[in-house]
Order: structure tokens, then C-alpha cells, then sequence
């Protein structure tokens, strides 16, 4: 049974929203977006990223409501569409991020870091006691194709019930090239193919009180986000019988509190598994990602403003 948040509703009756959808009252009411407003976050490196609401754009014949950062993103690698939504949607059922392009670039960029991290070592491990001479180069190619939209908020809000937020799949195919080695290769390197299917959902599992540098916001929204990934890792060799892929599983957990008229004041990105996996490697690991509200300012509505 969808629990319903009825107090909510009513103050929202008694203050005169009672013309507009029900849908776009709760979503108004967790994420405020009035021009001009803006929300400073720090993370946990101390950096601070300001976020403001800027005026609507149309795209394709839809219209965004849309958000301006500063300092503006230089780096696709660092996007993060929790933190970095450029345009979204409040309607009657979901409060949506449209940031399919943006998650495609992002991941295309920090596969690429990550690969350029790796491929010395993976070089080294291919070579092994390879006579002087011979080398290897390794060549790789990134496939992204993502959702149009992450699904932040249900709205009505309801407890408990998990949404499908966000799906998206992510092709890797690494070829390599040997050269000076003493004798030929029979039908070639071999390539190495990876596929990730990632589905993220989402459930809001309650309320709490949340403390900041921006203050202390009671009744925040608790919205958890797990992203589950499957990847499946192939290698073909030129000449030989196809192997079955290796699957393997990991999940990370990110969360979000949403006070009531101000939007997000906290964030928390924790990756134990893919950490773990990266120090297996000899990689730094991530570490739990954070951002929490310091400063804001929510402008009224133009009637409240005149």
C-alpha cells in the first residue's frame, strides 16, 4: 500500500495551490526552482559548486526548466547527473532529470581516465617476460548509450516502493597489436570485449532531520538510489573456438535528502566494490563521494515577489 504524505497535501490547500496539478505540488514543494534561486554545495574535498535556476529552454518542442553551475563543468569525466542536471521535467508523476547526452559524455570521459590509468599496467602484465623488442599496443573503444531521463522523484511522494530511475549500457572493446615479436601470431592478437548493463532504482525510505552549514532542515526526504551493474567480459581469439562470457555483479548505493522547500541539502556516493576492485588493480580508489548544502537562497514565486 502506497503511503501517502496527506499532511503535506493539506498545508499546500490551505496556501492557495489548490488551481495547479497535485503531481506538480509535491514535486514544487521537495525541489524548488524559481528563477534566480541557487544552492551552494561542498564536498568532501572542501571544493564548493554553486547551482543556479536559470530561465527555461525549449528543446525539440519541450520545455526545461533548467539549472547553470559555477564553476561550469570542464571536465565530462567529473559529471554526475545527482549534482550536474542541466534540464528537467516536473510533471504530473515524476520529478526528471533529462540528462541521457550528458550521462553518455560523462561516462565516455571517465571510462577513458580510467582506461588511460590501467593500460600501463596492463601493458606490462601482457608483455610479462617478452624478449627485448617486442611491444604491445593496446587500443580500446567506448560504446555509452543512456535513458533520456533519471527518474529523481515520484510524485505523489509514496515510501517504500522502489522505481526504475535510470537504465543505461556501456560497450568496451580493447584490441591490441603486437609487434617485434620472433615468430607470428596465428590469426591474431586476441580482443578483449566488455558489455555493463546498468539499471539504478530508487526508493525513499523515510524522513529525518539533517544538519548542515545552511542550517538544520527537518522532515528531509531519505531517497536512496542502487545501482546494480552486470558486466560480462569476452575474449576472442583469431582462429579459436568463442568462449562463453564471464559475468560478473557489482552495486553502489548513493542518497539524497530533500528538505521541503529548499531541495536538495545533502548527497552521499559510496562504491566499495568497484574501490575494491580498483586496488586490486594498484588504482586509487574513489571513496565515498559527498556534497552538503553551506549556502541558498530559494526566491518566491513572481506573485509573492511584487
Amino acid at each position: 500500500m502506497l503511503k501517502k504524505m496527506q499532511p503535506v497535501f493539506v498545508l499546500l490547500l490551505i496556501f492557495g495551490f489548490s488551481t495547479m496539478s497535485v503531481g506538480n505540488e509535491w514535486a514544487n514543494y521537495y525541489f524548488p526552482n524559481a528563477v534566480g534561486s541557487y544552492w551552494t554545495y561542498e564536498d568532501q574535498d572542501g571544493n564548493e559548486l554553486t547551482r543556479y535556476a536559470i530561465d527555461p529552454e525549449d528543446i525539440d518542442g519541450e520545455t526545461y526548466r533548467a539549472f547553470s553551475y559555477d564553476p561550469a563543468l570542464e571536465d565530462w569525466a567529473d559529471f554526475e547527473h545527482y549534482i550536474h542536471p542541466y534540464f528537467y521535467q516536473i510533471g504530473d508523476d515524476w520529478v526528471a532529470f533529462f540528462v541521457g547526452t550528458e550521462i553518455e559524455n560523462g561516462l565516455k570521459a571517465s571510462t577513458a581516465q580510467e582506461m588511460e590509468e590501467a593500460l600501463p599496467m596492463l601493458r606490462q602484465q601482457m608483455l610479462g617476460d617478452a624478449p627485448e623488442g617486442v611491444s604491445l599496443d593496446l587500443n580500446y573503444d567506448i560504446e555509452v548509450v543512456s535513458a533520456d531521463y533519471f527518474y529523481l522523484l515520484p510524485t505523489p511522494v509514496t515510501y517504500n516502493e522502489e522505481w526504475t530511475a535510470l537504465e543505461l549500457n556501456v560497450g568496451l572493446t580493447l584490441t591490441m597489436d603486437i609487434q617485434g615479436a620472433p615468430m607470428e601470431i596465428p590469426g591474431g592478437a586476441p580482443t578483449i570485449k566488455t558489455h555493463s548493463t546498468i539499471v539504478e532504482t530508487g526508493v525513499i525510505t523515510g524522513t529525518e532531520t539533517v544538519e548542515t552549514a545552511a542550517g538544520t532542515f527537518e522532515d528531509c526526504l531519505i531517497i536512496e538510489y542502487q545501482t546494480d551493474e552486470t558486466i560480462q567480459v569476452s575474449i576472442s581469439v583469431p582462429g579459436a573456438p568463442q568462449q562463453e562470457p564471464e559475468e560478473r555483479k557489482g552495486t553502489t548505493v548513493t542518497t539524497i535528502w530533500l528538505a521541503p522547500n529548499v531541495g536538495i541539502v545533502k548527497f552521499s556516493h559510496e562504491h566499495p566494490e568497484s574501490d575494491a576492485a580498483k586496488e586490486e588493480l594498484g588504482l586509487e580508489p574513489d571513496g565515498e563521494s559527498t556534497h552538503e548544502l553551506t549556502n541558498y537562497e530559494i526566491k518566491g514565486s513572481p506573485s509573492e515577489d511584487e
